[in-house]
Formats: C-alpha cells, sequence, structure tokens
C-alpha cells in the first residue's frame, strides 16, 4: 500500500501539493481507494472520501492506526560535505539507515562549502522516509562549522568521531539514547580541530586500514551503530 505524507485532524487526514499531485495524478488514487498516511509521528490507513484538484488537495477517512516504526535510538551525523552532487545522495542513504539528523559539517579542509538547500533536502529526506516506511521524516540542519556543532549537541550521551589512526573499533562502540558521529573530510580533521574534538568529549573510532570516500564512512558508521541498537532493542 502506497504511503503519504499528510496531516490529521480528528478522524480525517489530508494530502496537500505535491502529495497530492502524486496520489493523484501520477499513481491515479481516487475516492473509495485506501492508502497509508503518515506525519512523522503517526501512521494510519485511511479512504480517500474527496478530491479536489484546484486546491490540489485529497481528504480522507482515518481507518486504522498502524505501529510506528521509529529507529531505537537517535542518531545525527555530522559529517563534512562531499564533492558535487554526492551529498543530496547521502542524504537519502543515511535516512534509509534510520538517522535522525544530518548536519553538513564545515571543516578546515572541507572541499566543498554548500549553499542551504533547505527545501531541496527536506524533499530528498520525505521521499527517502517514504520508501523505507519509517515513520519519522529526519531533520536536515543547514551547513554548521565544526565548533557550532560540537556546541549544539554537547550534551549527548553518545559523542563519537571518525578519526585516522584512532585505535578502537566502531564495532567496540555501544550508542546510547542519544548519539552524534562526526565525519570529516577526506584527508581527516586538522590536528588542531582533533583536539576540539576530543576536549569536547568525543571519542574517536576507526573503520579499518581500507580508505574511504566521506559518504561511505558516514553510512558505513550509522549502520553499524544502528544495526547494534537495533540488535539490542530486540533483545
Amino acid at each position: 500500500m502506497d504511503r503519504f505524507f499528510g496531516r490529521f485532524e480528528g478522524e480525517k487526514a489530508y494530502v496537500m501539493g505535491e502529495e497530492f499531485h502524486h496520489l493523484h495524478r501520477v499513481l491515479r488514487y481516487g475516492v473509495g481507494d485506501e492508502v497509508r498516511v503518515f506525519d512523522g509521528k503517526r501512521e494510519f490507513v485511511c479512504e480517500i472520501t474527496e478530491i479536489n484538484a484546484p486546491e490540489r488537495r485529497a481528504v480522507l477517512k482515518v481507518i486504522r492506526e498502524l505501529p510506528p516504526l521509529l529507529p531505537p535510538i537517535s542518531l545525527v551525523v555530522a559529517v563534512s560535505p562531499p564533492k558535487g552532487q554526492r551529498l543530496d545522495e547521502l542524504i537519502a542513504r543515511l535516512v534509509e539507515m534510520g538517522v535522525s539528523e544530518i548536519v553538513p559539517m564545515i571543516c578546515e579542509r572541507t572541499v566543498r562549502r554548500p549553499k542551504e538547500k533547505k527545501e531541496r533536502w527536506e524533499r530528498i529526506a520525505l521521499s527517502s522516509a517514504k520508501q523505507c516506511g519509517r515513520t519519522d521524516v529526519p531533520h536536515i540542519h543547514p551547513p554548521m562549522t565544526l565548533k557550532e556543532t560540537l556546541l549544539k549537541f554537547r550534551d549527548y550521551e553518545g559523542k563519537f568521531a571518525g578519526l585516522i589512526g584512532s585505535s578502537t573499533p566502531i564495532t567496540a562502540i555501544s550508542p546510547e539514547k542519544r548519539n552524534i558521529v562526526l565525519i570529516g573530510p577526506e584527508g581527516d580533521f586538522t590536528d588542531r580541530e582533533k583536539e576540539e574534538i576530543v576536549k569536547a568529549g568525543f571519542k574517536g573510532f576507526s573503520l579499518g586500514r581500507i580508505i574511504l570516500r566521506v559518504e561511505t564512512a558516514a553510512v558505513v558508521s550509522a549502520a553499524c551503530l544502528l544495526q547494534k541498537a537495533w540488535a539490542l532493542s530486540m533483545e
């Protein structure tokens, strides 16, 4: 059953704008059809009761609530943006992994300093959330410097950073309730940045001897922590 992002008011749901276009114009759903609607917190099976094409709005009747599919931990990935359009693809993959928030993080060696593309990044996150079945939609932050990132997430219980030369494999790390992972640019963080990261209470980890691209390192780090958290949640 196809999923659409909308809002709920009492026993009704509303799907509007681009989501309405996809529901009615692309997939050709009409009155009487059943679909799934979620709002980032809850999800329901709903029946379409009204199609208003001029206003690009569908009204639906709530039928039954579905159990939420939420990641077992909160995980922020702050990553130095890779070159070209690779950041868009990275956002999509991290959402599929179960990441809660994504921060394009500007470091001293960051090659690409992206302009904020809030609407584009939000569309990518929503599309990936719809595809993978999760109930929530991750938040994509505007670009931040490393210092801003360290300050914003200073109170998190699990603070980890991928550092070249670290003797701790990521498989030895146990996630906490709220976690943040830092992934630096190609060439790693500078020595000064590493000092700031360690001083801020972050634990360094290694992803092995093979040199990984920034986006690969970010996805592998998120996957390792989230899979361990999923396993612990099922014990």
